[in-house]
């Protein structure tokens, strides 16, 4: 029952730790966690497989490695659309994992997930695990709990004390995996945190076992956040144990400078009034050089978009029973067809949007929104009589 411990990374605003254990009654962890460095942002995911359930390990990784493809190869302007659509993805994927291995029917997870994007955190959650926000030595609680004692609570009929030792506690009412597919619960606006500011995701595996005071206690001593998370998790085993224990730590620092973009000023590199007016000079025609530069090589990059946009695919004349309907379904006419023979076989090259390598997560539904291609054009051009994928396989994008 040793714990898992992920090596800590130093990045630019913020230093991490991730720390996972079986407890000290299961069998088996059903918790999963990430950390992913992707083209939306900096992803920290969080889930508890959910154990009176099947399969409740698979579902947990699922979602994570879900979670970890979606955000690392389609990018959004909006981070808000970029979680919803992500959290749609992953329900997609435990939906397809159910149909492949009837086992695994009704598997579900919780999930609490932090997306960091120009300094700025944006969270959602599922279930109920946990994001806590440590600032200024305020500690506070940002998700609520999917839960039944939750809605007693809300509805002011029992208070937040008598829910913590209440019969039914682990009666969730929403985790990822139900039909109809439920909704994240994301936040209305980011976090805009300032130096030596916290974030804890964690499972119920951590909060059942440590008070919120004690938690709060241990993250606002000094120290590193490698102590305090081990001190967390060594509290919650000698609390019992009696569940899997997992958490995030993340803490921000030189944010102040991120947000206003300067650097605090450092006497040894004053500048003398005399040189101030050549440097700036220096300054204004680096600057020009650079902009002249960078506009080249936008120019240029647009251009390689422009040809990698469009790619080919052949087919064999010889063996291809009615060219018509291929150009048909490709809705093209027999102009926009390049013909070629090579070593005696005849081929057609049409063009088409692009061809992309079947993922182990891709489904046919997922590639018709994110394309905005009909399921049914899709199984056509592919040839596909069912909609099942392969791994590894070429895929047509008309």
């Amino acid at each position: 029952m040793d714990t898992q411990i992920t090596k800590t990374r130093e990045l630019a605003n913020f230093h991490y730790i991730s720390l996972t254990d079986q407890g000290c009654v299961r069998e088996n962890n059903e918790d999963y966690l990430g950390y992913f460095d992707t083209i939306n942002g900096h992803v920290f995911v969080v889930c508890d497989g959910c154990g009176g359930l099947p399969c409740g390990e698979k579902a947990s990784q699922t979602v994570v490695n879900s979670l970890k493809f979606f955000f690392s190869n389609f990018y959004y302007k909006d981070p808000f659309q970029a979680i919803k659509d992500a959290f749609d993805y992953a329900q997609n994927r435990m939906q397809t994992e159910e149909e492949n291995d009837t086992n695994c029917y009704g598997m579900a997870t919780t999930v609490v997930l932090v997306l960091i994007r120009y300094n700025k955190a944006y969270y959602a959650h599922v279930g109920d695990s946990r994001i806590y926000y440590f600032s200024h030595r305020n500690f506070v609680r940002l998700t609520k709990d999917d839960s039944y004692v939750q809605k007693l609570v809300d509805l002011g009929e029992i208070s937040e004390e008598e829910a913590e030792n209440h019969p039914r506690k682990n009666e969730l009412t929403r985790v990822m995996g139900m039909k109809p597919f439920c909704k994240p619960h994301i936040c209305k606006s980011p976090i805009d945190p300032n130096d030596g500011d916290l974030l804890l995701l964690c499972t119920d595996g951590l909060y059942n076992m440590v008070k919120e005071n004690d938690l709060k206690a241990t993250l606002a001593r000094r120290g590193y956040i490698e102590d305090k998370g081990m001190d967390l998790m060594k509290s919650a085993k000698n609390n019992g144990g009696f569940d899997n224990i997992t958490l995030q730590i993340i803490k921000f620092y030189n944010v102040d400078y991120e947000k206003t973009g300067q650097k605090p000023i450092d006497s040894r590199f004053s500048i003398k009034k005399t040189n101030s007016l050549l440097i700036i000079l220096a300054a204004v025609v680096i600057f020009m050089a650079g902009i002249i530069f960078a506009l080249k090589y936008n120019k240029s990059r647009k251009n390689e978009q422009k040809t990698e946009e469009i790619t080919r695919v052949e087919f064999d004349l010889d063996t291809l029973e009615c060219k018509d309907s291929v150009l048909k379904i490709f809705g093209l006419k027999d102009e926009d067809v390049q013909y070629e023979e090579i070593s005696g076989k005849h081929y057609m090259s049409i063009p088409v949007k692009k061809i992309i390598i079947i993922r182990y997560y891709d489904n046919i539904y997922t590639l018709s929104k994110l394309y905005g291609v009909s399921v049914e054009k899709l199984l056509k051009v592919n040839a596909l009589k069912n909609k099942q994928l392969e791994p590894g396989d070429e895929f047509i994008i008309p």
